[in-house]
């Protein structure tokens, strides 16, 4: 089966190692945890601040760039697992 490509998938992938942990790091200094704040509220708090990421990188609003998705939730969060995917 081949893979479909997202416009947040290609804008990782022109992202070398060091600008996606550096990306993942500030995500994780902008997020508003609590200490009841289940791992699923954790995670999508992630994929959005990827997608608004993407969206300021590439001139949009987060708006325009969800209306340019087909499944903008699923693109968030497989766009966060390739940020935390790391090569050896």
């Amino acid at each position: 089966m081949e893979k479909q490509r997202t416009i947040i998938g290609q804008w990782l992938q022109n992202k070398c190692q060091s600008e996606k942990e550096a990306l993942l790091s500030e995500l994780g200094q902008q997020m508003h945890q609590s200490k009841d704040m289940p791992v699923k509220g954790i995670i999508e708090q992630l994929a959005a601040g990827l997608m608004i990421a993407c969206a300021d990188e590439l001139g949009l609003s987060p708006m325009e760039l969800t209306g340019l998705l087909r499944t903008p939730r699923k693109d968030a969060l497989a766009g966060l697992v390739t940020v935390l995917h790391t090569d050896g």
